[in-house]
């Protein structure tokens, strides 16, 4: 008579080899979430400085724009979002939650302007 079946040591070593494969694969998957998540937030500043570039290009008050060299000007995510720029929420990519507050520098360096989006949860930064 034949029995059927896996012996308890057939077992074991299963069990072994498929714990030795979660202890390799978790770390390298939890790394490529943490980066997914740190690429969003980049990609999501890079959006919002485009709709800062495409508010300053659109704005009817020049006057608004820095003019000399070094100047700057604080426009807030807040600003940008009402007159339909930006439309997106911003999530910190550490705690998931969205930032408060957001803005971004619009500075003059030669004849071009820069832009440089920051985005925080404490409330500081643009006046």
């Amino acid at each position: 008579m034949k029995k059927r079946g896996f012996t308890l040591v057939e077992l074991l070593a299963v069990i072994v080899i498929l714990g030795l494969i979660a202890l390799v694969t978790v770390p390298a998957i939890s790394g490529l979430i943490k980066s997914g998540k740190e690429d969003l937030s980049e990609s999501q500043k890079k959006t919002v400085e485009l709709a800062a570039k495409n508010w300053a290009s659109d704005i009817k008050n020049v006057s608004l724009l820095p003019k000399e060299d070094g100047a700057s000007i604080c426009v807030k995510l807040s600003t940008l979002q009402s007159t339909g720029y930006a439309d997106l929420e911003i999530k910190n990519p550490k705690t998931g939650k969205n930032y408060t507050m957001g803005y971004v520098i619009i500075g003059r360096s030669g004849k071009s302007l820069t832009f440089e989006a920051n985005f925080q949860s404490n409330g500081y930064g643009c006046k």
